[in-house]
């Protein structure tokens, strides 16, 4: 029987019409917003093995600059440490949610969380609950977004998180957590004892 886990993640900030700006700017301008999800890993060592590293993500995303009831996530995926482009030993969090309006309209919302050595210290819990955010219209990415800015997870939040995580399988469900987390925490490992190096996504 495959090992199952999952968790809930909630993560709160400001989206902002002002697109042509960088995340961190957008945000100081923009409205409220958050999102809440269940992750879901249906099987650990296939997600370990998936170069994607991909898990199904479920929940809603609420953004009065949208709509002032909350956004359906129809399909959602969450791809955990996939390794970022041109950097070596620096990794990505994929957020990839496909949302419906309870009038039936359609968004797609894209952040991305970068975990990297970009200072002298490590930087994860910065890097693991900061994500920069892209909305666009329609079911997919394409084109420019309606709405940027940051979202974040404070320390109350971490804490329900780690809280959330229910696992399924042998052990009573532990087998299954303790490989999700020995997995995280080799990424993290790896990130963080690599030479520094310019962030992608990171101001400065």
């Amino acid at each position: 029987m495959p090992d199952l886990v999952r968790f809930t993640e909630c993560m709160t900030g400001r989206l902002s019409a002002r697109v042509s700006e960088a995340h961190a700017s957008a945000e100081s301008g923009g409205s409220p917003s958050y999102f809440v999800l269940t992750v879901v890993t249906p099987d650990v060592d296939a997600m370990v093995a998936d170069p994607r590293h991909r898990n199904r993500a479920y929940g809603c995303v609420v953004a009065p600059a949208l709509d002032p009831l909350p956004l359906v996530v129809e399909h959602g995926f969450f791809d955990l440490f996939v390794e970022a482009p041109g950097a070596d030993r620096a990794f990505h969090m994929h957020y990839q949610l496909r949302l419906r309006a309870d009038d039936g309209r359609r968004y797609f919302l894209r952040g991305v969380k970068e975990v990297s050595r970009r200072w002298w210290i490590p930087t994860m819990p910065v890097d693991t609950t900061t994500l920069f955010t892209d909305v666009f219209t329609g079911e997919n990415d394409q084109g420019e977004p309606v709405l940027r800015g940051v979202l974040r997870m404070g320390p109350a939040a971490v804490t329900m998180q780690g809280l959330s995580f229910r696992g399924a399988g042998a052990w009573l469900g532990l087998r299954g957590i303790a490989r999700f987390m020995g997995y995280y925490m080799r990424r993290v490992w790896s990130a963080y004892t690599a030479p520094r190096r310019a962030p992608q996504l990171w101001p400065g």
